[in-house]
């Protein structure tokens, strides 16, 4: 999606446009900008947060299965 208003600004640029319709175009395309740039931090720490669950969670799993087998055996 943000490619294709990029493209769209990019397109609306090359008209013949006043002073401040140029203006308001370049306050525009910050604002979609900064609203790509927060989009994708949030992704990176939605990622780098699933990493992490994940990585606990195989580490909880590997620890429970041997505390699991050292229990069996002292049972036995």
């Amino acid at each position: 999606m943000y490619k294709l208003k990029k493209e769209v600004l990019q397109e609306l640029k090359e008209l013949n446009l006043t002073d401040s319709q140029r203006e308001k175009l370049t306050k525009l395309e910050k604002a979609l900008d900064t609203e790509k740039k927060d989009h994708d931090k949030q992704k990176k720490e939605e990622k780098s947060q699933n990493g992490f669950t994940k990585f606990f969670a195989r580490n909880n799993g590997a620890f429970s299965s041997k505390t699991r087998k050292d229990t069996q055996e002292i049972e036995r």
